[in-house]
Parts: C-alpha cells; sequence; structure tokens
C-alpha cells in the first residue's frame, strides 16, 4: 500500500528514501470498502491495517515510483559527472598533462560542482562554498607563516563554521538538506591541511587546485571522500580509454546494487513487515530500512565518482575500478561491533583514523575513541539522539576491544606457560 516515494535528506550526502503510504481515499478505492475517511483513521488508530497487497499491485504502487523518482533525481549529476570524465581526458591527451590542460580540468571540476550543487540546492549552495572560499585564505596564511599549525587551525576554523550555521544562520530544515555536502566538503578541507603538514602533499595547492578538489563534481553531492593526492594523481593523468570495459563493469554494478538498495529501503521491508507484526519486528523492520537506504547512498556514491573518473586503483600499469564505500555483507553478519562500525562508511572510517584518532592518540586511545566519535557527531550534525548513539558506539567499541586485548594476553601468557612446561629443564 505504497503511493509515491519522497526522498529526504540523508545525513551522509545525498537524499534517504522514504515510503509514502497512499491516502484513506485511495485506501477505500483500492479495496471498494464503503466507510469514511474517519473510520479508516479511527481504525488505523486501534491497531487495525489492510493485508498486504499483491506483486503486481507493490510494482504499479511502489517499485516503479520509486525506481522513477530516483531516476529523475540523480540522472543530471551523472550526466555532469560523464562530462567531467570526458573533459579530463580531452585535457590530457591535448596538454600531455601539463600547464592549461591541468588549469581547464580543474576549472570544469570546479565548474560542474557549482552546477550539481545548484540543482540539488539552489540558493542554499552558497552556505558550502563559503566554507571553501574561506578556508583557502586561512591555509594559504597558516601554511605560509606558521606550517606546523595549518591543520589544527583548520579544523577549529571548519567547525566554529559548521556550528555557527548550525545553531544560528541556517534554518534547521534547509541544513537537514545541505548538511551531507557540508560534511565531505569539510573532511576535504581537514585532510587536504594536516596532510600539508605532514608532508603527504608537498606544495600548497593552487587556487584552481583546491577549487576543482574541495567542490569535485563526483564527490561534492553523495560524497565520498576522497584524499587531494588521489584527486591530483587521477585527475591529472586519467586513463585515455574513456570506455574501458572494468569501468563499465564497476558502473553497472554498483548502480544494479545501488538500485536493489533503494528498493528494499522503500518497498520490500515494507511489504514483507507489515505494519500489525510484532513490536520488535517492526523495530527490526525500521532497523533494515534504515540501513539499505544508507547502502544505497554508498553505492550512489561509488557511481559518481566513478563516472567522473575517480576511485580507479593503479598497479603494474594496470588500472582496478575497485573502490569501494561500504562492506554490507560485514555489516549485515557482524563478527563484532567494531566490524560494524569499520565497514560502515569506509572512506570516513580512514578519514577519521587518520586525521583525527592519530591526531588525538598522544591523549590515551580512551580519549582518543571518544574524540573521534564526537568529531563524526559534529560532522554528522547536532542531534542528540545521533550523538548519543555515535558515543555510545564509541564507548562501547572501546570495551569490545580492551576486552579481547586482555582475553589475547591471558591466552598467550596460558600459551607460555604451557609451552614453557613441557621445555626440557624447566620446572614450571
Amino acid at each position: 500500500m505504497f503511493g509515491d516515494t519522497e526522498f529526504d535528506s540523508y545525513s551522509d550526502g545525498g537524499f534517504h528514501p522514504s515510503p509514502v503510504y497512499l491516502e484513506d481515499e485511495e485506501y477505500l478505492d483500492s479495496y471498494g470498502e464503503e466507510m469514511d475517511a474517519e473510520s479508516a483513521e479511527s481504525m488505523k488508530d486501534e491497531g487495525v491495517y489492510y493485508e498486504r497487497i499483491s506483486l503486481s499491485e507493490l510494482m504499479d504502487q511502489c517499485i516503479i515510483p520509486t525506481l522513477s523518482q530516483a531516476i529523475q533525481t540523480i540522472y543530471p549529476l551523472m550526466v555532469l559527472c560523464l562530462i567531467c570524465r570526458v573533459t579530463c581526458v580531452f585535457c590530457f591527451k591535448a596538454s600531455g598533462g601539463e600547464g592549461s590542460g591541468r588549469i581547464l580540468a580543474n576549472g570544469m571540476s570546479f565548474v560542474l560542482g557549482v552546477v550539481g550543487l545548484h540543482l540539488f540546492y539552489q540558493e542554499n549552495m552558497i552556505f558550502v562554498i563559503m566554507l571553501a572560499v574561506l578556508v583557502y585564505p586561512l591555509m594559504v596564511l597558516t601554511y605560509c607563516k606558521c606550517h606546523s599549525w595549518t591543520g589544527i587551525s583548520v579544523s577549529v576554523v571548519v567547525l566554529v563554521y559548521l556550528l555557527t550555521c548550525e545553531l544560528l544562520v541556517v534554518k534547521e530544515a534547509e541544513w537537514h538538506q545541505i548538511r551531507g555536502a557540508q560534511m565531505m566538503l569539510a573532511m576535504k578541507l581537514i585532510s587536504l591541511a594536516f596532510d600539508l603538514d605532514s608532508g603527504v602533499v608537498r606544495e600548497l595547492p593552487g587556487m584552481w587546485n583546491y577549487a576543482g578538489y574541495a567542490l569535485h563534481v563526483g564527490s561534492v553531492i553523495f560524497g565520498p571522500w576522497i584524499g587531494y593526492q588521489d584527486y591530483a594523481t587521477l585527475l591529472h593523468s586519467p586513463e585515455e580509454r574513456l570506455f574501458d570495459f572494468f569501468w563499465v563493469w564497476k558502473l553497472c554494478a554498483s548502480f544494479f546494487s545501488a538500485v536493489s538498495c533503494v528498493l528494499v529501503s522503500t518497498c520490500v521491508a515494507h511489504w514483507l513487515l507489515l505494519d500489525t507484526s510484532f513490536l520488535w519486528l517492526l523495530a527490526f523492520r525500521d532497523a533494515l530500512s534504515f540501513r539499505f537506504s544508507h547502502y544505497f547512498v554508498c553505492r550512489l556514491s561509488e557511481v559518481t565518482l566513478t563516472l567522473s573518473g575517480l576511485g580507479a586503483v593503479k598497479s603494474n600499469g594496470d588500472i582496478r575500478w575497485d573502490f569501494t564505500t561500504t562492506r554490507l555483507f560485514h555489516i549485515e553478519l557482524p563478527r563484532s561491533l567494531v566490524e560494524v562500525v569499520t565497514n560502515w562508511n569506509l572512506p570516513m572510517h580512514y578519514w577519521l583514523k587518520t586525521y583525527v584518532f592519530k591526531t588525538a592518540k598522544p591523549l590515551g586511545n580512551f580519549a582518543a575513541i571518544l574524540i573521534t566519535y564526537a568529531a563524526s557527531s559534529i560532522l554528522h550534525g547536532i542531534n542528540f539522539q545521533l550523538s548519543s548513539v555515535l558515543l555510545s558506539l564509541g564507548f562501547y567499541s572501546y570495551i569490545e576491544h580492551d576486552a579481547s586485548v586482555r582475553d589475547i594476553n591471558k591466552y598467550w601468557l596460558w600459551f607460555t606457560v604451557s609451552i614453557s612446561s613441557h621445555l626440557p629443564g624447566t620446572d614450571v
């Protein structure tokens, strides 16, 4: 009993699919029952719901509308990403990867990213662009005057900007729409600043390089986070074959996975487990729907990144298009809570571990874990429920890790004693 499908803003960037049920009048039309809307509403309040619809009705009322709206929403961005890839390959061939070719490639990445922001956020895109504009002069100043403080300075300014916009400047509904893009941009800027500190990035990027990376069309809306070195290496030396077989295969596989996940989240889960189900089954259904909406966004981010020409790994002259943002089976069938946390969003896990956890590690493991999850909470937006969940995950992960380390130490001690007791000349 599904109607059209809406796509709500999602915290990891992009949109979260949510089912919209038919109105009372549509229920009555579908089932031919002679009762008024008031009676139907009272039946809902009393826990009386309609039976499961047929597969053909599910197809007409949910699956087809969901696919139609999803494709209408994302195809303009996919076209922009493909234009970016074609432009980069053309510029590389025309200029040999030097001079004006690089400037044009970075410029197109920036311009197409701005167009993508406008398509999804309209005038609210200004809050995303302002952050990128604000940080670059600060990055230049601190890099030239106080090199070792670039990462900390940029991090403080970014966090203050995010909190100020969320709490004081931007309306809650508008911020909820753009916070995914803001999070991706914040992660890029902070990682670039720390890479300048550590020497991973050897020189300060020029203005066009910085703009092209910060607002890269393939990652500016849905993500994922990519490091500046990956962007610079692959964008400035793209694979010359536009339609490589493995590139097409990766696109098709990720797109099919994304479509499957959005259908499970929006249609299948609610069709299998009706509102008349047991309370814990309803909780399981809602959690399942949320997880698959997350997988949808992650797979969609792989599509946009691959279409734009990034996400490849070069090894011994070969190119593998195997960039992955999430591991579904490791989350659905985990062996530990840590496995769920690390595989939920692989690029973000790497970012948090590299630029937050390792930076805070001198304060101790427990403090570093709490700071890491606190940073994740701020990036996702000020929300008490979300923050409490993330901080709880940090605490439970630490307890689980600490307990496993103690168990390993106990086992190793027992193993050492057992072996020693059987060695010649020992008396234990």
